[in-house]
């Protein structure tokens, strides 16, 4: 209610009192939305500081003010030296006038999401504080006043809807009715609301907070926090309450709300690991598969694409894919490579599950600690918190698709220009680099822990995937280059993706993808 019309009345005739005869110094900014304006009156500055943010506007009285040196701008020089002649509130409006010298006017505008400064002269708009507020460069002074009728009689033709009929009184003040005199009769609500203005010509000032926002209110909250009669230390103090409670609560809010999307993204990871899990472990087992086309090659021919054969292991007959290009030995072979990944994939699925679990009880432990947090200090230790999650939300982790190996982190691009950031930004000159040859597909980088040589079957493993992420995935075997980091390079002109490669190596293998 800091901007409601009858705190506003009163908060103008303060400021009259106080500035009438001043003379204006100076009007600058120096914060996007945020206006100065200084006066000297016998002999002492007063500021009055306007705040005209679109979520936040508020005026409030400064005796001193600390003008910054730089990126600082004046304003208006012409109205500089002249005095106040008169401060005042248009009629049943949120807007403030000071009459200078010379018919020059100040309309401090305070509506809503739209407040702004204009300033007239001999009834002639001149200037605006917020040129993007466009539909403000045609008001006139006139456009300011509002007639309004609230006598007895319009009261009753409205059928007692104090909403209508008071329209100055503003959202805070009509929730408060609301809440109290609703269901009063129509002469019981009349005499409520003229005994509450009675009050107004001796206001006091409560703030604290209502519906849960900080406010000043002209009418009584529970545990209300300050408490005033005189307008100007009310605004002046609901300002600095505001301030402090709405960052608090802003930062607060933004806490939980990076703690709640980072349990729902663990929630959603969990549960996709936990089904994926299971599809691995209710499949028939690479390894069983192996050991029935090993007990069974002295029957299989070469160059079949399936063969049916006994499950010495259920008494019940199997269908087994074969490669036709590879023989039953090398068939073999290969169930049995696909069986070591896929033992080393479970194992790693069960580590992250269980990880995973213990994120969620944490961020869990997080949200009720945050939630019960008061003040400023409770929170400071996880304000950290935020930092992180958006520092980890441009990790490699996020911006590509990742793999665990061994220990060995694995991260393969996306896209083209994706594979650029991460060859070019990501990838360090030791690590590994990899990609399918002549064809178009992923880049691949193996990060190095140590400057030992990696071994031959965690190169294996990530070129099994340079060669699924790329337009060769559905061919037997793909020839896939690796080199170092350092021995890639892109020269100006190049597209997206493409890279020279000065030195490398080939290994032909098998499209593989975990979980495939």
């Amino acid at each position: 209610m800091h901007n409601n019309y009858l705190f506003l009345k009163h908060l103008a005739f303060e400021l009259k009192v106080k500035l009438l005869g001043s003379e204006l110094l100076s009007c600058f900014s120096q914060e996007k939305d945020e206006l100065m304006l200084g006066f000297s009156t016998n002999g002492a500055e007063v500021f009055l500081k306007c705040t005209l943010k679109p979520d936040f506007s508020c005026i409030t009285v400064q005796n001193e003010f600390a003008r910054a040196r730089k990126n600082t701008v004046n304003l208006w020089s012409e109205i500089y030296g002249l005095k106040v002649i008169d401060f005042s509130i248009f009629e049943n409006e949120r807007a403030l006038k000071i009459y200078l010298e010379n018919d020059y006017l100040l309309i401090i505008k305070l509506f809503g999401n739209r407040p702004n400064l204009l300033v007239y002269k001999n009834n002639q708009q001149i200037a605006i504080f917020n040129n993007a507020l466009l539909s403000d460069k045609s008001l006139k002074i006139s456009d300011f006043e509002k007639n309004a009728d609230f006598c007895f009689e319009n009261f009753q033709k409205l059928e007692g809807n104090y909403r209508k009929v008071f329209f100055t009184f503003g959202k805070n003040l009509i929730c408060y009715l609301d809440s109290t005199i609703k269901d009063y009769s129509l002469v019981r609500k009349w005499d409520f609301i003229q005994d509450f203005l009675k009050k107004q010509e001796k206001p006091t000032y409560q703030i604290g907070f209502f519906k849960d926002i900080p406010s000043l209110c002209l009418f009584p909250i529970e545990d209300y926090k300050f408490e005033f009669t005189n307008a100007v230390e009310a605004v002046n103090a609901f300002y600095l309450f505001y301030q402090k409670e709405f960052s608090f609560s802003n930062q607060k809010h933004l806490l939980l709300n990076t703690l709640e999307k980072e349990k729902q993204k663990t929630e959603n990871y969990l549960q996709n690991t936990q089904a994926k899990l299971e599809t691995l472990k209710s499949g028939q087992s690479k390894e069983i598969i192996a050991n029935i086309l090993m007990a069974n090659l002295h029957s299989l021919e070469d160059g079949i694409s399936e063969v049916e054969l006994l499950n010495f292991y259920t008494d019940q007959n199997i269908t087994i894919k074969l490669k036709k290009d590879l023989s039953p030995q090398k068939n073999a072979e290969n169930y049995y490579r696909k069986s070591k990944n896929e033992q080393i994939e479970v194992s790693a699925i069960e580590k992250n599950i269980e990880t995973a679990f213990s994120k969620i009880i944490e961020i869990e432990n997080q949200i009720k600690t945050i939630n019960d947090a008061d003040n400023f200090k409770e929170l400071k230790s996880f304000v950290k918190i935020q930092k992180k999650v958006s520092e980890e939300t441009e990790s490699p982790k996020s911006l590509f698709r990742e793999y665990e190996f061994e220990g060995n982190l694995i991260l393969v691009g996306k896209n083209s220009k994706n594979n650029d950031t991460l060859t070019l930004k990501y990838a360090h000159k030791e690590d590994y680099w990899l990609h399918a040859r002549d064809c178009a597909g992923s880049h691949v980088v193996i990060k190095r822990k140590n400057k030992e040589n990696l071994p031959n079957h965690v190169i294996e493993f990530a070129a099994s995937l340079a060669a699924y992420y790329s337009k060769r995935k559905n061919e037997g075997v793909v020839p896939v280059i690796f080199t170092q980091r350092k021995f890639v390079r892109k020269t100006k002109g190049l597209p997206d993706g493409q890279v020279i490669v000065d030195k490398e190596s080939t290994i032909m293998i098998e499209p593989f993808k975990p979980g495939v």
